[in-house]
């Protein structure tokens, strides 16, 4: 068996030379690993398994049959961003999916009660451990928005709590990318982020004519993009203390409400916070 390390996906991983002395299942292994990980001050950011070839059929490897693990290595911060992009993926699916659900008239099953269910704890779990880190925007709702997906038996409420935590999990890992930006770097970004707000109301006022024109597709993946760029407007903004820090504020209180109406397929209300409140918004800023 053979263990390659890197620091990124794309790196080519380096052998390293670690003695198992015995054959051990590979949870084991992984435990080992993730010893001598912590030990060096790293952590584990992802692996990858290859099975041998009398073995590839096998769902539980041990030492024997295993091949080669792929690691990937990486720091604290890494590790949290990790973190913080699969949550992000998760709320997205297990949103749409409930959405999906809702528009074709649909409840769910037991075993989509249960896999939301499991993925409820979590979502609560993660909070929990990622709260030790970082410092949520409004914990009152956090814990209201957690409270109703994991309680609230309407579908529609668990869409705008998923919508509210995702809200807060993209704001989080933009905190953690913009990390390494001094105070002054960001000042210089958020100067950029200004020069290009003509084009930025543009954009929304085309976003609007394309919900009024019933090409919501167009428009929502529009949207995706504005909508990065105004959350890391947003943080940059508190990172350099900028002086209209407050209407970012504004903006990510409307962002929260945007996403809610888009994974509840709500597009008219959708429509109408691009079309007043996010326009407005950005006159403002």
């Amino acid at each position: 068996m053979r263990i390659l390390i890197s620091q990124s996906e794309s790196e080519t991983g380096e052998e390293l030379n670690y003695e198992l002395g015995e054959s051990l299942p590979f949870t084991q292994i992984l435990d080992k690993l993730q010893a001598w990980a912590e030990s060096q001050g790293l952590f584990i950011i992802d692996y990858r398994v290859a099975a041998k070839p009398e073995a590839a059929e096998k769902t539980e490897l041990t030492s024997d049959e295993i091949d080669v693990i792929n690691l990937q290595l990486g720091d604290q911060l890494q590790l949290v961003e990790s973190n913080l992009r699969e949550l992000i993926d998760y709320t997205d699916r297990a949103g749409l999916h409930l959405a999906r659900t809702i528009q074709e008239g649909k409840s769910l099953s037991e075993n989509e009660e249960r896999d939301l269910k499991n993925g409820g704890a979590f979502i609560a779990e993660s909070f929990d451990a990622l709260s030790r880190y970082l410092v949520a925007e409004n914990p009152e709702n956090i814990a209201g928005a957690l409270n109703a997906l994991n309680t609230n038996p309407d579908l529609v409420e668990k869409i705008n709590a998923l919508a509210l935590l995702q809200n807060q999990l993209r704001l989080w890992l933009r905190y953690a990318e913009f990390s390494r930006v001094s105070p002054a770097e960001a000042a210089g970004k958020v100067a950029l982020f200004r020069e290009k707000l003509p084009s930025l109301q543009q954009d929304v006022e085309q976003i609007a004519a394309r919900f009024t024109q019933g090409k919501e597709q167009d428009a929502l993946v529009m949207l995706e993009t504005i909508s990065s760029t105004l959350i890391d407007a947003v943080v940059l903004m508190r990172k350099a203390n900028d002086a209209k820090m407050q209407i970012g504020e504004k903006l990510v209180a409307l962002m929260g409400q945007l996403t809610a109406a888009i994974d509840a397929r709500d597009l008219v209300t959708a429509a109408d916070i691009v079309d007043f409140d996010l326009r407005d918004l950005l006159k403002e800023m």
